[in-house]
């Protein structure tokens, strides 16, 4: 393979990185239609407006992009954009956002993803990557120490994300490079694809992957050599000596299961979906809990950058079958996964959820969506909406073996897979009738599995996101009410009388969902991982000494209420109204059966529709959620028609 594009060096200096606050005043701009390479350089006033993250993707989308391009045509933009504190000593801050125009939702694509590319790319002499256009062959980007070469990618075009991760880095001398890329998913424009880097991170939802596809970009590699520098290291270490003095007991949950562990407690709740949402309890759930599969499949635990926590799960299975085998490269499943692989398709086989999970990471797929999706087609079958493929291949509910091969016609676009490609509410209007019904999606984005019928301030966030169905730029009722320490924290600071109602959105509920919502979004922007127990002083403390300067609580929230309206003006220009705003009418009904532990529980569709009028008055929006002129200004957004 060769260097096949214009070769750029920037000229900005390494060495000068060690003296700056935390940031290197650089973007780096690609454009692979025409090989051009560039630089922006950012004032100061840019990083206090946007931080990073989702602040810097949204601004970009804004201004850089027209209204309506295709997400596939060469006019989207993809941005890579690691926070503000990115690359610092700061525990959690291992992680970048990544964003386009989704392919799959029409709206806001913006995911973050932990491991250590982002760093790198800080390292690197980056404060985001900016890429345009669309190359005429495979090609891969490799940015190191400000050098960046556009390199040929013909043969690594239809491997799996791990191989292709091996493969860039034998060919660029260099086993500590961190790469970013896509699998046949993303080659073959699944709506639902992601961008895998570190072999098993994903900037997992809205096509992401597919984005990348459409551009012929296979991967971006990266290496930086050179540390940022602080602006005051003794004030940022006050929140870095409180983390790393006491995580062991405020994150003991993380560092004892991750999130695998919540698998059995939230299904004794009702707050997993079951059955593509018509059920909310299944039998044999405790063998996808972190109680029982980490005995037969965990191997070891990992990492991301600037992270003691461990919460990464590897797993393995050897079998005399290869189909069976699971390969370690590429990590383990998550509570989403379980939830969306496992419970919302009713398969509790461990080794089939595990496995659909690595084909998932290898084929570069969002394991939600593709749960979602899957678990639709399952309801389809059984209604008998959808027929089975020639070969006699139809998902079935319950059945661990079609999960599996189910992820891999999709992946291929094979057979009923190239429908089931599109996304569970492209699918349903192709097969219209009773299945427009049983697609569980907001803004054509499958729903994550957190359940609204007893989340309802998550119900909420799912109907407002930017991007479509959300959880993690969103409110967990259980957590604001079962006092869980950093949530629940967080809102005492703010004055709140906790715990919260669990049920309904009553004004002080709403009121406290707005802030915890403005303070995840600020999260996404600096980016750091939201299971942190950090309050606001912590964050104070960690911006003012990575940057030197003054911020407070107040600005954390009016940052965080900039970002959410930028995501709102986004919607706004891409077509979408006030009724996009909804949630799917499954969910708004109760559960038919009479026992389980939210039976009789939802949120009605007039109780959505006061909770969304009260939330854009809160936000300074108009009551059709339109923001009004004065926030605008208030917000500094004049820029954005």
């Amino acid at each position: 393979m060769n260097i096949i594009g214009s070769r750029f060096e920037s000229e900005y200096e390494p060495e000068k990185r060690k003296t700056l606050r935390a940031v290197n005043g650089q973007v780096l701009r690609v454009n692979l239609s025409s090989g051009k390479i560039w630089v922006d350089n950012p004032d100061e006033e840019f990083y206090r407006l946007y931080i990073g993250g989702r602040g810097v993707v949204l601004h970009y989308l804004l201004k850089g992009m027209p209204a309506n391009a295709d997400p596939l045509g060469p006019d989207n933009l993809l941005v890579f954009a690691p926070g503000i504190l990115t690359g610092t000593i700061l525990p959690g801050a291992g992680r970048h956002g990544t964003g386009a125009k989704s392919p799959l939702t029409g709206a806001l694509a913006s995911c973050e993803s932990g491991g250590w590319w982002g760093a790198e790319l800080k390292k690197s002499g980056f404060d985001a990557l900016v890429i345009q256009g669309k190359a005429d062959q495979p090609v891969y980007l490799s940015i190191r120490d400000g050098a960046v070469e556009i390199r040929d990618a013909a043969g690594l075009w239809g491997k799996n994300t791990a191989d292709t991760q091996d493969q860039i880095r034998v060919e660029l001398q260099d086993q500590r490079a961190r790469v970013a890329g896509i699998g046949p998913a993303g080659e073959n424009l699944v709506r639902f694809a992601s961008i895998i880097n570190d072999a098993n991170r994903a900037a997992g939802r809205s096509g992401l992957g597919a984005v990348m596809g459409s551009k012929n970009l296979k991967a971006v590699a990266v290496r930086g050599t050179v540390g940022l520098g602080l602006a005051d290291r003794e004030i940022m270490r006050r929140t870095v000596g409180w983390i790393t003095g006491g995580y062991k007991e405020s994150m003991g949950w993380a560092i004892a299961t991750g999130t695998s562990g919540s698998v059995l407690p939230n299904m004794m709740v009702g707050a997993t979906p079951v059955r593509n949402y018509l059920d909310s309890s299944l039998e044999g759930i405790e063998e996808l809990d972190a109680s029982t599969f980490h005995e037969k499949i965990l191997t070891d635990r990992d990492n991301c950058d600037r992270c003691a926590v461990n919460c990464k799960l590897v797993v393995e299975y050897q079998s005399a079958d290869a189909k069976h085998s699971i390969d370690r490269r590429y990590g383990g499943p998550e509570y989403e996964t379980l939830g969306g692989l496992g419970a919302l398709c009713a398969v509790t086989d461990i080794l089939a959820v595990a496995k659909a999970n690595e084909l998932c990471a290898a084929y570069g797929l969002d394991t939600i969506s593709a749960g979602g999706t899957i678990a639709f087609a399952m309801e389809c079958v059984e209604k008998g909406l959808l027929e089975p493929d020639d070969d006699g291949f139809a998902p079935r509910f319950g059945d661990g073996d079609s999960l599996v091969e189910a992820i891999e016609r999709i992946a291929l676009r094979k057979g009923m897979g190239n429908l089931l490609a599109e996304g569970s509410a492209r699918a349903a209007q192709e097969l219209g009738g009773e299945a427009l019904e049983m697609s569980v999606t907001v803004k054509g984005q499958e729903l994550p599995l957190h359940e609204p019928r007893l989340k309802n301030a998550m119900g909420l966030g799912y109907a407002i996101s930017p991007t479509g169905a959300d959880h993690m730029a969103n409110m967990d009722d259980l957590f604001a009410t079962h006092d869980f320490m950093d949530v629940c924290a967080r809102l005492s600071e703010l004055g709140f009388e906790i715990p919260l109602p669990l049920y309904g959105l009553e004004e002080q509920k709403l009121k406290a969902y707005v802030t915890e919502v403005a303070y995840k979004n600020f999260l996404d922007s600096a980016v750091i991982c939201h299971f942190y127990p950090y309050i606001y002083q912590h964050i104070v403390d960690a911006i003012n000494g990575a940057t030197g300067w003054e911020i407070d609580r107040d600005t954390i929230l009016q940052a965080g209420k900039r970002i959410m309206t930028m995501g709102r003006l986004y919607l706004k220009r891409e077509g979408f109204q006030t009724h996009d705003d909804r949630l799917p009418s499954r969910t708004l009904q109760p559960h038919t059966h009479a026992d389980g532990p939210i039976a009789g529980k939802a949120m009605s569709e007039v109780e959505l529709k006061d909770a969304l009028k009260r939330f854009y008055l809160e936000m300074g929006w108009d009551e059709n959620g339109e923001p009004l002129k004065e926030t605008i200004r208030e917000l500094k957004l004049e820029w954005i028609q």
